[in-house]
């Protein structure tokens, strides 16, 4: 479960670049370093990353705690959280490929992980 736990804490140091390595053609390095926060110049494949990198930190919210808590408890939900990160990892795609512009794809993805956590976390009470 701590490799789990570290593969995700890379996983989301990754989306931070996400959102710069995908404007460099249109922004230069030194820019995204200094700015102001002005984000009119990023790519849509980049404003996909921030939606993607914004729901990701919603999640990691409730994930990290209740890992934390899995591990000093003793309690095993390696599987759920394994299942929680392959799902993160299907839903960063998706923003990818812009596949969220059909209405009904992007709960499909992020409904089960949001369960995921509901069961890690009862696992624990139990």
């Amino acid at each position: 479960m701590v490799d789990l736990l570290i593969c995700v804490v890379l996983f989301y140091t990754a989306h931070l670049f996400f959102v710069m390595s995908f404007s460099l053609h249109k922004v230069p390095f030194i820019q995204f370093t200094i700015s102001d926060g002005d984000l009119t110049k990023l790519s849509d494949l980049s404003k996909r990353m921030i939606v993607a990198g914004d729901n990701l930190r919603q999640s990691l919210f409730i994930f990290l705690p209740v890992s934390v808590l899995s591990i000093a408890q003793g309690v095993d939900n390696l599987a759920l959280a394994q299942i929680w990160f392959g799902l993160r990892i299907i839903y960063l795609i998706g923003h990818m490929i812009n596949l969220y512009r059909f209405p009904i794809i992007r709960p499909l993805i992020w409904v089960p992980s949001i369960v995921v956590l509901v069961v890690m976390a009862f696992n624990i009470t139990a």
